[in-house]
This record gives structure tokens, sequence and C-alpha cells, in this order.
């Protein structure tokens, strides 16, 4: 057995650590297929050549395509993977044996979707076999895929999958940079490096001439031996921003604290669950440095189930009148979600847009259209203040609309029609790349829940997420005002309709 050990490749040796793999089976991938590395038996994985050797059960061949990380699951949203990673994340935190503990990968970079979760932790080595004993032993987890001295993939009764890197302290922080990613970004790292005298991997930065392993406990302190300013991990996927930090110019992105209000809620006067009172009790609770709310229920003049109709309007406005007087300030803002129409017009008329303190736009049919003329027949609206959900995509089920967005964020601007970013996790629309172009053409930004019921509160910080990968600062998300900015905006936008 040591003799076939030896004969197998050493960028093979990766396999053996998988589950139900032994080495006749290594070799035989080897040997039959001539594969000498992980990419040519990524190849064999993909095109099926690993059902033909023998030994090679059906189970072991998904053991191999998930350990590699080619499983062709479906995609999580990021809320979805995210609560299913810190589930997992503080129950590994309670083992003594664990040090330091982080997400890496695509969760860390808080992507829309996530393929997997990943993390990295800090365990000294003699204590890396029982730990992942204990990890095996979670209610959470079904069964181990791989393990060996340096990771263990395992798999979630949810059918997620959890790749954890094991570092040790001295190499924790590199690791946790490298699984961080994304991939382009390690090897212009790499590079980096190389060019400075360093050698980077997952196991640290060292001395390129003697192998010396460099002393860093932070990430910081590996981009600063680069000469570099730490880009926080939502801007590692974009060039630009990595550019920027290699010549110290990062400035501060947007953060959920900054976040001053609320300015998409729905009660229970339209379609949301829950009565105005409870709504303002709840968010003063729960998110002490909000300083207003808006409930913009949806609004029709047909009648339409789950929409608030026009001759209740007296009475939702005396319901906020009489909430705020309680409060003792004016917490709760007056708002409206009023539907575009096919044709472009709006389900309300000017008149009724007056009431309100803050109006949405929305598009709610004919998605598969462009409807760019739709989108900025309603900026051109003066009592229009936000366009709400403009892409209209719904993450895995409707495709964005085929608009033309350079025209429509050209129009946005020159009407001072702030665009939507909505939280909800299904949505995050706009998404990160559409908010680069829309900051370029200077419109602004107002992030919000689009809240139905209490919980879809939290969704605020998916939003936030959302700005930062798009390197956002404060300035540009208008919510992150006072109301009075706000009220401010409102008046340009009426100016600069009037001066055509």
């Amino acid at each position: 057995m040591k003799n076939m050990v030896k004969k197998i490749p050493e960028a093979l040796s990766e396999l053996l650590e998988i589950k139900g793999i032994s080495t006749t089976n290594v070799m035989a991938i080897h040997e039959q297929l001539g594969i000498n590395n992980i990419n040519e038996c990524n190849t064999a994985v993909a095109s099926g050549q690993l059902a033909n050797i023998k030994g090679l059960t059906a189970g072991k061949v998904e053991n191999i395509r998930r350990a590699l990380k080619l499983a062709k699951d479906t995609r999580i949203q990021l809320w979805d993977a995210l609560l299913a990673a810190e589930e997992i994340l503080r129950a590994v935190k309670q083992f003594p044996e664990v040090e330091k503990a982080a997400l890496t990968g695509s969760l860390r970079r808080k992507k829309d979707t996530i393929g997997d979760i990943d993390m990295v932790l800090q365990v000294k080595a003699p204590l890396r076999k029982h730990l992942i004993y204990k990890i095996s032993r979670l209610p959470s987890v079904t069964r181990i895929i791989a393990a060996g001295r340096e990771r263990v993939s395992i798999l979630l009764q949810n059918h997620m999958q959890v790749d954890i890197r094991l570092a040790d302290q001295k190499n924790y922080a590199a690791a946790l940079l490298y699984y961080t990613g994304p991939v382009w970004h390690n090897k212009w790292l790499e590079n980096q490096a190389r060019e400075k005298g360093f050698l980077f991997s997952p196991n640290g930065l060292s001395d390129l001439q003697t192998g010396k392993l460099i002393a860093v406990d932070t990430e910081e302190d590996i981009y600063g031996q680069l000469q570099m300013t730490c880009p926080d991990p939502e801007l590692r996927e974009d060039e630009t921003n990595i550019t920027t930090a290699a010549k110290h110019s990062l400035f501060s992105l947007v953060t959920f604290g900054q976040i001053k209000g609320d300015m998409q809620i729905h009660s229970n006067w339209s379609d949301g669950e829950e009565s105005i009172e409870r709504i303002a009790h709840y968010v003063l609770h729960v998110f002490p440095h909000y300083q207003y709310i808006v409930v913009t229920d949806h609004a029709s003049d047909e009648k339409t189930t789950g929409s608030l109709q026009p001759e209740n309007f007296a009475g939702q406005s005396a319901e906020i009148d009489r909430v705020n007087q309680y409060l003792g300030f004016n917490f709760i803002k007056k708002g409206i979600e009023t539907d575009i129409l096919e044709d472009g017009r709006l389900s309300l008329t000017d008149e009724q847009f007056k009431q309100f303190d803050w109006v949405i736009a929305s598009i709610h049919s004919g998605f598969s259209h462009d409807n760019t003329d739709r989108i900025i027949k309603a900026c051109e609206n003066p009592y229009v203040h936000c366009i709400g959900h403009p892409s209209g995509r719904l993450i895995g089920a409707r495709k964005p609309s085929p608009v033309n967005w350079n025209l429509i964020f050209e129009r946005a601007a020159a009407t001072g029609t702030a665009m939507e970013i909505n939280a909800r996790p299904n949505r995050l629309d706009l998404n990160d790349e559409l908010v680069k172009t829309a900051i370029k053409n200077n419109v602004k930004l107002v992030i919000d829940t689009d809240a139905h019921t209490l919980p879809h509160f939290d969704f605020m910080q998916l939003g936030v997420w959302v700005t930062r990968r798009a390197a956002c600062g404060k300035h540009d998300i208008l919510n992150t005002g006072s109301w009075e900015e706000i009220e401010k905006f409102k008046k340009n936008k009426i100016q600069l309709l009037k001066k055509g």
C-alpha cells in the first residue's frame, strides 16, 4: 500500500482526503485515464469518465464531484446562505479546539447568490482529527465529504455544502485572505508579492529567497507588506477597486449604522401584515438609530386586491398622525407606491400624490418588454421621487427587463429622481453592477426593505452590502441623510424639471 501511495502523483494526493476514496481508486484514475493533476480530474468528472472505472460507485463519484466543487446544485440566495452559515459557524466556535473562525468565499464577499459555504478555522494541528469528529456529530451535518490535515468538507441537512479550511496561528490571516478570493484576486496578489520579493499562498507570506515566513496577524498586515490599503471583502471582485487600494486611495464605504430610515414599508392598509403602530414600535426598538420610516402602501384608483384605495387615504393619514403624536415626534412619514402602467401613466393622479411625503413608482407587469420609456415617463413626473425595484428581476425566477440603463440613469439624474435598491433577498434590485453605473451618472440611491412583515426589516443589511460591492460611500445613498436633506432632494427635483 505504501508503494502504491508513492506512485500516486503528488498533484492527485488530495483525492485521498475524500470520504470513501482509496489509494486503489486514485491509482485507477491515474493509470486508466492518464490523469496526473486535479485540473485533468475536473475534466474527467465533468465528462462522466469516472463512471467507467471499476470500484468507483456513484456515491464515490458524487463525493469527488462535491470535494472538487463541481456539484451543479442550485445557487442559494445570500440571505438563506447567510442564515445557514452563521448557524454552523456558531456551532463550531463552541468547540474549545477552535481559536478563531470566519466565513470566507463568495459569502464573505456578499454575492447575491452562493454556491456553497466556505470558512477558515484556526486550530492547532494535533487537535484537528478530534475536531473533525466533533463536527461530523453536529445535528445539522449529514455526512463528511472529505477530510484531511488542512480541510474538511461537510454536507448539511439542508443539502448545502460547507468547505472548512484549517490553519495554524501563523497562517490563519493568509488563509482567510486567500480563501475569501476570488481566484483572480489571489493571482494578482501572488504577482504583486513576487514583484516585491515575497511568495503569497494560503500558508502565508514568505521571503522569496529564504523561504522564511513573514510574521502577520491580520489581512491588513499582508496588504501592508505589499504596500497596499486593505480593501473590504465586498470590493475584491472589481479590478478597479484593487488598483485603487494599491494607490492607497480607497474611501470609506457606507455602513448599516449610517442608514437613517427605511423608505419602503407596507402595512395592513394594503398587503402588509402589521399595523402602522406595531411597525413603529418594533422599528424604534430594534433599530434605535433610525430617525424616520416611510409607510408606502400600494395604492391604485382601480379596485385591486391588496391596494390602498383613495377613499382610505385620509383614514391612513389620521392613523399616522395619531401614532406620531403618541411617539412624540414625526417618526412615520406618509408615502405611497404607485404602479407604472403599460403606457407609462401612473395609477394615481398628481393631485393625489401631493398628499404624500414620498412617492415610489414601480412596474408590476410586462417585465419581459423594453420598459425604458415607462420608467423615463415616471421619472419626469414632478411628484415621483423614486423608481422602485427598477430592473424587475426576481433572482432565479425572473430576468431583468431589457432596458437602456444609460438612458434611464441619464434621465433620472436630469430629473432628480432616485433609484431604489430593494433589499428583499429575491430582488436585490438594483444589483451592484447597475449601482456602479447609476453612481457614474450621478443618480442618488435609496436602500429600503420593501417590508411586508416585521422580520423583513432585517433585510436592510443586504441592501447595504449591494452598495458596498459597488464601492458606494455615504454621500451616494439618500437615506443616510436626515429628513430635512430628503426634503431638499424633493425640492431640487421640482427645480430641475422647471428648468427643463
